[in-house]
């Protein structure tokens, strides 16, 4: 049992000691991390872990994953870089933004997908992340 600002929260995890600070680690985390800097995309990738898989935004409104931030965040790491280099759109294999980078680093599995994401495109947005994201739980 957790307990959240004092509710209690059955916890239904695993109870062994990396899996559960992992899972706490998450669970913590904000729904969507704002990213400003080269450095603090790598140190998110780098703390994110293998595990979970992770959503990137380059140039993408917060506002437009927020959504998926809190429906799936016990089960996805979600960020948006808002300041990044060429050399990040390099390791990230991109050439222009808005790009949403969807990782499973555990798989060594990567795709990329290319906006606009607002206004008739967003259902496309909606699709592309729940296809990914249950593509990434099946492996």
């Amino acid at each position: 049992m957790l307990f959240i600002h004092g509710v209690p929260i059955e916890h239904t995890g695993s109870r062994k000691a990396d899996q559960l600070v992992r899972n706490l680690k998450k669970f913590v985390a904000p729904d969507v991390s704002i990213l400003e800097s080269d450095a603090a995309i790598k140190n998110f990738v780098e703390n994110a872990g293998t595990s979970f898989p992770m959503f990137l935004g380059f140039g993408v409104n917060e506002s437009l994953i927020a959504e998926y931030g809190r429906k799936y965040k016990k089960r996805a790491w979600f960020a948006v870089a808002k300041d990044f280099s060429e050399d990040i759109m390099v390791a990230y294999d991109f050439d222009k933004v808005p790009a949403l980078v969807a990782i499973h680093p555990k798989y060594k599995e990567q795709s990329l997908f290319y906006g606009p994401f607002e206004g008739i495109c967003y259902p496309f947005l909606v699709v592309m992340i729940g296809f990914f994201y249950v593509m990434m739980l099946s492996l």
